[in-house]
């Protein structure tokens, strides 16, 4: 199975989202490759177009030129599903090497099933615009497990779309927010898995529920060497793209308009999650450097140690060298 970086890993080193690093230069496309190369990872999953100056055909090949001189494969994804934004990443893909192009639902979950429905109808729509385009590429898109569908509605949406071109990006996290088994959720998409992002959580107990605290692979809450055992064994061409932040989610879990938002969601589901949080969960939150109000360098060295840990911990599992870096303090 192939290992990759994603570039959500490096966002606050990235600078496109909610810090911009301003001593430090912000990561470009070619150091995440150079990050990749020096962890010993096989590719780079860039999970934004603002990672690329541009997507024209000219710097696109330039940049897989880079990829393949480093022996990294080249994997890309847009968030939401607009039929643009999708064909102009379906054909940057043609000329990046990527076999899939990620793309995400946005839209916020509904409280009704027709609601819910109308969204999963709009965007097969939308979707339905962009894949005579992969045929045409031969590239399909992986339609990620986003909090916002759980696994029984993505199934439907695979199923609505009737192609072969539109498969699954399995976020690993994900099955948490919804109040659903990571392991059962993985097996039930399977089938129809093209890529995987490695995420984990640790949990904290709170009087509404449980917050979800990034940490490193294996570290938390999500099995996921069963998971990876799953994928090895019923989609070994999948790139597994470690993606970690260092960051938390509060899901009010016990609170009546949360659960609304999952009318099929069962006692035994919110149990499983209560029970995780009793049994496997921090007594408090850890504190992140930029919640501590640290320098930059601390906060890009923070965010690096969780992924230098994070590759080495998935090298082992899978059986292969791991990158030379050191834990602090080691």
């Amino acid at each position: 199975m192939r290992l990759g970086l994603h570039t959500f890993s490096y966002h606050y080193a990235a600078g496109l989202w909610e810090y911009a690093p301003t001593v430090n230069q912000p990561m470009t496309a070619v150091h995440f490759l150079r990050k990749a190369a020096e962890l010993r990872l096989d590719g780079v999953f860039f999970c934004d177009p603002r990672h690329f100056d541009s997507l024209d055909y000219s710097p696109a090949a330039a940049l897989r030129e880079k990829a393949e001189a480093l022996g990294l494969y080249l994997q890309v994804g847009v968030n939401g599903t607009n039929p643009e934004a999708l064909q102009e990443m379906v054909r940057a893909a043609h000329v990046l090497g990527s076999a899939t192009v990620r793309a995400s639902v946005q839209r916020p979950r509904a409280r009704s099933e027709e609601g819910r429905a109308a969204i999963l109808a709009t965007t097969a729509g939308e979707l339905a615009q962009v894949t005579p385009l992969c045929e045409r590429y031969e590239i399909r898109l992986a339609i990620e497990n986003t909090p916002n569908l759980t696994t029984q509605e993505l199934l439907a949406l695979i199923e609505m779309t009737g192609t072969e071109w539109v498969g699954v990006c399995f976020d690993t996290g994900s099955p948490v927010v919804v109040l659903e088994d990571a392991l059962a959720s993985a097996t039930a998409l399977a089938p129809f898995v093209t890529d995987v992002h490695l995420k984990d959580y640790q949990l904290i107990a709170e009087p509404d529920g449980v917050t979800l605290s990034g940490c490193a692979l294996g570290d938390g809450v999500v099995d996921l060497v069963s998971i990876i055992d799953l994928f090895s064994m019923r989609a070994p061409g999948v790139g597994l793209n470690v993606a970690t932040a260092p960051g938390r989610q509060h899901l009010p879990v016990l609170e009546e308009d949360y659960l609304s938002h999952l009318p099929k969601a069962t006692a035994a589901a919110l149990g499983r999650t209560l029970r995780l949080a009793r049994d496997r969960g921090l007594a408090h939150p850890p504190q992140f450097a930029l919640e501590r109000g640290a320098g930059e360098d601390e906060v890009l060295a923070e965010e690096d140690d969780l992924v230098v840990w994070s590759v080495r911990w998935a090298q082992r599992t899978l059986g292969r060298p791991e990158a030379e870096d050191l834990k602090p303090g080691e």
